[in-house]
């Protein structure tokens, strides 16, 4: 019979697409993210040896000890701009994902009225298989003879 045909199908492509894309922004966004941790972690070691370098060395004389002071600052300076970096990059991780629900519930829509339509068309072939059938073997009937 006639083979089932979704007239939505390059609508539930694009949607695949759209939802595929979605998720490569995710990934791209958690990549960035996951960067930044790392780079704000590495700072707050950094800074956790050089105070460890501060404390143990007293023979510093008043230079060493102001640059040191100095390089702590830089530090605590850049570990205060990478959280914000950071803060923002969760931000936007989270927005990736609520994009990423909506694209996918977008695509699963279509998928449920795809399979529904299928199973529609399934059953109406059936329906016409039955009454072809019933038809014929109407037709075919002979009466025992009395």
């Amino acid at each position: 019979m006639a083979p089932f045909r979704f007239r939505l199908d390059q609508v539930l492509a694009y949607r695949r697409q759209l939802e595929e894309q979605a998720m490569q922004e995710l990934a791209k966004a958690s990549m960035m993210r996951d960067a930044t941790r790392a780079r704000v972690e590495s700072l707050e070691s950094e800074l956790a040896e050089q105070r460890a370098r501060l404390c143990a060395a007293a023979g510093l004389d008043a230079a060493e000890r102001w640059l040191v002071a100095l390089y702590e600052k830089a530090l605590k300076q850049d570990i205060t701009m990478q959280r914000a970096l950071l803060a923002e990059q969760e931000r936007e991780v989270d927005r990736c994902r609520t994009a990423l629900v909506a694209r996918a519930q977008e695509r699963e829509l279509l998928d449920k009225l795809k399979e529904k339509q299928a199973a529609r068309h399934a059953e109406q072939e059936r329906q016409l298989e039955r009454r072809i059938f019933d038809e014929t073997a109407t037709l075919r009937y002979k009466p025992a003879a009395v």
